[in-house]
């Protein structure tokens, strides 16, 4: 057995472990399949005879991966985001993976409710997440103004990660156009996806500095 092969066997397994910590599922899989590529070469030189098993898996895992990795290509092609959500995206959920923010979206209802409409009422259970595309909302407590709430920003999201009770009342000052996600639904889609879910506690982390950062 030469040293070049000895080498390689050993760059396949570094790659395994290097490419399973990518959080990016594109260089995830391509530096999977580099790695599965070099253990192919391993398993044909390491012996006299092929090693069959492990060289008829590696193949299996290569196309495999070559598979979703041609998938994720044809979902950020069709992507084809509206001005709507081009202005979210931008707004919101810019940290966030485009095709999981499409995912995202899909799951929710375009909503839009006249003026001195009242969303939510304090010490309440409410069964929607709310996000305002464009108004303007009044949050009070006590009769006592806490802030004003505009495009981009949540509404009901403490309520919505907490389960508790609502804090504070809601009310439009204007015609407001909003998205609204279905509690059961979107708790449902989160289970399932558990990258997606990451992603929106951490936007809900950056949505809650923003309003702190505003009422200051």
């Amino acid at each position: 057995m030469s040293l070049l092969v000895q080498i390689i066997g050993h760059l396949s397994n570094v790659l395994y472990i290097v490419g399973a910590s990518f959080e990016k599922m594109i260089w995830l899989r391509s530096t999977l399949i580099l790695a599965a590529l070099l253990e192919l070469y391993y398993s044909f030189n390491i012996t006299d005879e092929p090693l069959w098993t492990d060289i008829i898996w590696s193949v299996i895992f290569v196309g495999t991966n070559l598979w979703w990795i041609s998938v994720l290509y044809y979902e950020k092609l069709t992507l084809n985001l509206g001005e709507r959500e081009k202005k979210m995206l931008e707004l919101t959920f810019s940290k966030m993976n485009p095709i999981h923010f499409k995912k995202l979206v899909k799951l929710g209802t375009i909503r839009t409710v006249p003026e001195n409409t009242c969303l939510i009422k304090e010490n309440t259970h409410i069964n929607e997440l709310m996000l305002i595309t464009k108004g303007l909302i009044k949050i009070t407590r006590n009769d006592k103004i806490l802030a004003y709430v505009k495009d981009g920003r949540f509404v009901g999201e403490m309520s919505f990660m907490s389960g508790a009770t609502t804090t504070a009342n809601c009310d439009t000052l204007e015609e407001t156009e909003m998205i609204v996600w279905d509690k059961t639904l979107l708790t449902d889609f989160l289970k399932k996806n558990e990258n997606i879910k990451k992603e929106l506690n951490d936007v809900f982390s950056e949505d809650l500095i923003k309003k702190l950062v505003a009422d200051n």
